[in-house]
């Protein structure tokens, strides 16, 4: 089992902002998924603080901000790494209106998803989904003061 604070400290996750919009504030959580099945036989997703996550279980990686200042923030981008321990999820990214872009050489560069290419030249190919090393998000409208959201990803524990 690998317990949450192995989580947390390998999910550093980054946001930037300009200068102005020193207000602009973030908190990550590492939470487990389960499917539940209510009294009406349909399945939803549920999520808990991950204490202990076993190989095999997802995870979900949230980035919540807000925007305490009062200024709005313009240009703002949210980049989470994705932890060694565990495999990104296919189009499991979700959040803000704007553009996601995915890295697989630990954040140097990002590009859309089916551009995301690993191997030189001739051998290059699309990254698998364990071989993504951060997600970025760039905003396309500034943030408000006194707004508020969220971005996430899910993952699987190797």
């Amino acid at each position: 089992m690998l317990r949450a604070t192995a989580f947390a400290l390998a999910m550093l996750g980054v946001f930037t902002a300009p200068a102005n919009a020193t207000g602009l504030n973030a908190t990550q959580t590492v939470e487990v998924a389960t499917v539940t099945t209510d009294t009406n036989g349909e399945e939803a997703m549920v999520f808990a603080p991950a204490t202990d996550v076993e190989p095999g279980q997802q995870v979900r990686y949230r980035l919540a901000y807000t925007n305490a200042g009062s200024d709005a923030a313009d240009n703002v981008s949210l980049v989470m790494p994705v932890p060694s321990e565990v495999t990104y999820l296919e189009a499991s990214v979700s959040g803000i209106q704007g553009e996601v872009s995915f890295s697989a050489d630990d954040g140097q560069t990002f590009v859309a998803r089916d551009a995301l290419m690993v191997g030189e030249a001739e051998n290059s190919r699309v990254a698998n989904a364990n071989e993504i090393t951060h997600i970025k998000w760039v905003f396309a409208d500034p943030v408000a003061p006194a707004d508020s959201g969220a971005v996430s990803f899910m993952a699987v524990l190797k």
